[in-house]
């Protein structure tokens, strides 16, 4: 129990750090959003003091003045009102009136002037600190290695950028908000209960502990509800993602009824567990409520008392005063406890963004890398051995060199590694044991950036993005004029289907390309991948997913490319590389054969077995 509770100190620890990094650039908007708001209350509490005056001006005392000079015996504050009242009341009784009408509407006004910038200036550094959080997480997000999403689902990843973010906005910075407002508020009026009367306000303060106590033990275990209905709404998000994806499976397999009683059971203990969360943090309120006005209650009968002694110069109408102001208070003391139920139950959130922003990115640059200006004689891959974070050895022992303008083929079994070679040229994963070499220097030396600037990758996913054409054939790249765009999908085999959309380059495609063929999207992709003229190409089974028409055009678009340039091609069905400068059969991760075609064809060995099943003659 105690390690338990060691480590949620740890993760609360995790959450003000991770608020207090958001919040450190907009320190000195805060201390105005303070100055405002304390100007604000101040002039709030000036109202209410009047009230004392208003109550003299249609009560008037018995004798019909009461001597200053008195007064400044009994109370200085009592002093200074009654040195106000003396000067209205020199008017006449409906003069005073009016004037105290006047004095009164002022002070709105003055309150208002402050009250309206401070919440202008608490919503831009909401709203910036929300703007700064979702940059950092597409950042860290962009940064991340292949291997991270391969084993996140992504609708957890989604759950952070949406749920996770609003919650924390809504549960942490609002209470900030409010938690600023209730402290200025409690401490000047406070301050000023003290100096109306010492002896009622500490009677008061006696019983603050109890109600600390109280709402202490309703908030207890709504951190722990809080992160675990996070993850569930992550869960929830996946569900959701994968049934838009899975959809034409889900109807194809008449699983629709099998897909809605899954979400359905979910969602139903994901709504008992937020109906908990919920429960607590709505208990905070009336509980705070109820023993609030039962602190007044208490207040009015010790503090009647003292006004029917005479008691340390609490005279009626400062008893009502002190009463005002009192109830008033109640409300932020409210606030205070709901604040802290909510950040309670927003700390799970801030953990969960602060747990995505430290996952360790295994890919990193040096600080002063290498420039690199392309591949120039060859890529050697030198005892390369790869494993994933859990132990699962991938590649192992792989040793080859792949000479410029070569084209290497990369072919065996499913799961044997193919991919996860290629992928090991743009790092995005880095080799756990071994090097790789361009030009003789590893590559972990380059910049990160040029060495990618360098290689064009098409893969048998088309990923296209809901834009143009045009602006999908020239992702990444900044001011490149249409007629390098046409070049390209000319060479890529593009350009005749595209001219005969609707509007040509500037044709949108729909989510994922989904309003354009198969074979099409690919050859966008192809286009795509040769717009900057890379070094390097890596063709990971590019048709293998194309009907045999839709393939011939996209085998032409990849002939067209391979002239003079550095190809690695991973290819299921191997009629697509027997014109190969060499192939590389790869089984459980490790290199078993390698030659042309024709020389592997006579060694009889697992390429020939591929061949066979293949049937390819």
């Amino acid at each position: 129990m105690a390690q338990k509770s060691k480590s949620q100190q740890n993760n609360s620890s995790a959450a003000k750090d991770f608020t207090k990094h958001f919040l450190k650039p907009y320190r000195g908007q805060l201390v105005l959003y303070v100055i405002l708001v304390t100007f604000s209350v101040l002039f709030t509490l000036t109202t209410i003091l009047s009230i004392t005056d208003f109550l003299k001006i249609l009560f008037p005392p018995e004798g019909g003045q009461v001597a200053a000079e008195n007064a400044q015996e009994v109370n200085q504050l009592n002093y200074w009102l009654n040195k106000l009242y003396f000067w209205m009341i020199g008017f006449g009784q409906s003069k005073a009136v009016l004037l105290f009408s006047l004095i009164l509407c002022s002070q709105y006004l003055l309150k208002n002037l402050f009250s309206y910038p401070s919440a202008i200036k608490i919503g831009n550094i909401r709203n910036r600190v929300v703007r700064d959080i979702r940059n950092t997480m597409y950042s860290k997000m962009t940064q991340l290695p292949m291997s991270y999403f391969t084993a996140s689902r992504k609708g957890d990843i989604l759950s952070r950028f949406s749920n996770d973010i609003v919650e924390y906005d809504e549960n942490i910075l609002l209470s900030i908000q409010q938690l600023i407002i209730a402290i200025v508020t409690i401490v000047m009026y406070l301050v000023m209960l003290l100096y109306i009367n010492v002896k009622l306000t500490f009677f008061a303060l006696l019983l603050l502990p109890i109600i600390a106590f109280v709402i202490s033990r309703i908030t207890r275990h709504l951190r722990r509800k809080s992160a675990t209905l996070q993850e569930k709404t992550s869960f929830l998000t996946s569900l959701t993602e994968e049934t838009i994806s899975g959809l034409r499976i889900i109807k194809s397999f008449t699983a629709i009824e099998f897909s809605n009683e899954r979400f359905q059971r979910f969602n139903e203990s994901y709504t008992r567990l937020r109906n908990k969360v919920y429960r607590r943090i709505d208990l905070a309120s009336p509980v705070s409520d109820f023993l609030g006005n039962s602190m007044v209650i208490v207040i009015l009968i010790f503090g009647s008392f003292l006004v029917f002694n005479h008691d340390a110069g609490l005279t009626p109408e400062l008893f009502i005063t002190y009463i005002m102001l009192f109830v008033l208070m109640i409300n932020p003391a409210k606030d205070f406890s709901t604040a802290i139920s909510q950040m309670k139950k927003g700390s799970a959130c801030a953990q969960r963004l602060a747990d995505f922003l430290e996952i360790p990115d295994t890919i990193t640059e040096k600080n002063d890398p290498l420039p690199f200006g392309g591949l120039h004689n060859n890529i050697t891959f030198e005892n390369v051995s790869f494993a994933y974070n859990n132990g699962t050895e991938v590649l192992s022992n792989i040793c080859l060199a792949i000479n410029k303008g070569e084209t290497i083929a990369l072919v065996g079994p499913s799961g044997s590694g193919k991919s996860t070679l290629a992928d090991l040229v743009p790092r995005f994963h880095d080799c756990t044991s071994g090097r790789i070499l361009i030009d003789g220097t590893d590559i972990r030396d380059y910049s990160l950036q040029q060495l990618r600037g360098h290689i064009g990758i098409v893969s048998q996913e088309t990923i296209l993005f809901n834009d143009t054409v045009a602006n999908n054939i020239a992702f990444g790249s900044q001011n490149i004029d249409k007629e390098r765009i046409v070049k390209a999908a000319k060479i890529a085999n593009a350009h005749d289907f595209i001219v005969q959309m609707d509007k040509g380059y500037d044709t949108g495609i729909g989510d994922c390309g989904d309003l354009i063929s198969g074979g099409q999207r690919q050859r966008i992709c192809i286009a795509r991948a040769i717009l900057s003229n890379p070094d390097i190409l890596i063709l990971d089974e590019a048709t293998s997913a194309l009907d045999t028409e839709s393939e011939r055009l996209v085998q032409t678009a990849l002939d067209n490319i391979l002239t003079d340039r550095t190809a690695i091609i991973i290819a299921h069905r191997l009629s697509t590389i027997a014109n190969a400068d060499k192939i590389v059969v790869i089984n459980e991760g490790r290199i078993v054969e390698s030659g042309t075609h024709r020389q592997l064809m006579q060694q009889n060995g697992l390429y020939r077995k591929l061949v066979d099943m293949q049937s390819f003659k």
